[in-house]
């Protein structure tokens, strides 16, 4: 967990960090934050030590006593420079992005960022009515900032204003927030060998109404993404089209790239094009085994639709990985099963040998036994049950976080490529 320092300037969109400080408290990790003179101007501070802040400071605090510092050393803006293993401004408001641009120091906060480590991200994530957002000035400010290797900054989104007005200026949701600042990594660090990813379930379409698809919904795969991402790898994301929404918040970040697909014909040709161009390839998307021989160009009336509907087997992505697979790659395969016994995995790794296979534990919770109660497993949950099969043998058995998860995988995944 890291030591997040947050900068809150004048901006309507500063009462979203309400929640951002209370998601980002709950997941463990410890926020300060900081108010310039406009942020107060929109949120009482004591809100923030309510929802789990270890403290909050206003503008001018550098010059009070020291008995509003509880960190080591006598100066406050140095202490909580060298405190901050993150710092992120949100909003950051185009006042305070000018005075940032050009070296100024006459507050708190601006002062803690001129005092930033070498090598703690900076993470801004501008807001403000879309005429100032598009002032060349503001604009030249932008790239004053990102010259910095450390510096990401998150496009505000468009949309709806606080003014009324259409068009980009808006803090990203609160969601994205959270699933950015503590993964969020600045491009100068993006120097690992890059990884491919599909997540998700596909659609087989019968036709222009009707698909047939799984529950998959992608969230492994995000997980496993923003891990890689925070490890330093470029990444690249194939997910099913219907998968979590959460993926998308992961579209700004450098290095990532996200390609939305359909069928089991989709993902084969984006894994036969992009494969050679990735080190690894982590193929957990729940890819149908099966599509319709015949799809009918219009709706199929319920008047004619035959007693049974002619299936051929789809296309075999994971296999057609493991053909092209070079020398120097790694092929990480995924095995959704009711089942994980060992005879089972065996049966599959004996197919398709790869580096390793990640057998998962689920039910879509719709067909009830004894066993398997009407109740879905593995699916759209952030845990499963998970069995290691590498080497020829069961590695590890037993449930985890599927944030857990990533960390495992990525972790071997970095032995690998050392």
């Amino acid at each position: 967990m890291s030591n997040i320092l947050i900068g809150v300037t004048g901006s309507v969109a500063a009462y979203r960090m309400l929640d951002v400080t209370r998601g980002l408290t709950k997941a463990g990790h410890k926020v300060r934050i900081i108010l310039t003179k406009g942020g107060m101007e929109f949120v009482r501070p004591e809100v923030f030590k309510y929802l789990g802040a270890d403290a909050v400071y206003g503008p001018q605090d550098d010059f009070k006593s020291a008995a509003n510092n509880d960190l080591p050393g006598p100066v406050l803006h140095i202490n909580l420079a060298k405190w901050a293993d993150r710092m992120v401004l949100a909003p950051l408001s185009a006042n305070t992005l000018a005075k940032m641009a050009h070296g100024m120091a006459d507050d708190l906060l601006c002062s803690v960022v001129l005092a930033r480590r070498q090598g703690t991200p900076l993470l801004l994530y501008p807001a403000m009515n879309t005429l100032m957002w598009n002032n060349p000035m503001v604009q030249e400010n932008c790239q004053r900032l990102q010259r910095s290797p450390e510096v990401f900054l998150h496009p505000p989104l468009e949309g709806e204003l606080v003014c009324g007005d259409e068009g980009q200026g808006k803090l990203p949701s609160v969601e994205t927030l959270l699933d950015t600042i503590p993964f969020a990594t600045p491009l100068k660090s993006i120097a690992k060998p890059a990884i491919l990813i599909s997540t998700g379930a596909t659609v087989v379409p019968l036709d222009p109404v009707r698909f047939l698809t799984n529950p998959s919904s992608g969230v492994t795969g995000f997980f496993l993404a923003q891990e890689a991402h925070r490890q330093g790898h470029p990444v690249t994301i194939l997910h099913g089209r219907y998968s979590t929404e959460r993926i998308n918040n992961l579209r700004h970040l450098p290095g990532v790239q996200l390609l939305a697909l359909d069928t089991p014909n989709d993902f084969l040709q984006a894994v036969e094009r992009l494969w050679p161009q990735h080190a690894v390839y982590i193929s957990a998307a729940a890819i149908g085994d099966i599509i319709f021989k015949d799809q009918w160009q219009g709706k199929l009336k319920k008047a004619v639709l035959p007693e049974n509907l002619a299936i051929v087997k789809a296309p075999d992505v994971l296999a057609r990985a493991l053909q092209m697979k070079g020398p120097k790659q790694h092929l990480i395969g995924f095995a959704a099963e009711t089942d994980l016994a060992e005879n089972v995995l065996r049966e599959k790794y004996n197919k398709k040998p790869v580096d390793l296979l990640v057998g998962t534990k689920v039910h879509n919770g719709q067909i009830p036994s004894e066993l398997a109660p009407k109740q879905a497993s593995g699916f759209k949950a952030e845990h499963a049950d998970y069995c290691f099969f590498e080497n020829g043998q069961i590695t590890f058995q037993g449930p985890l976080l599927k944030t857990a998860l990533a960390q495992e995988i990525l972790n071997k995944v970095n032995l690998w490529l050392n």
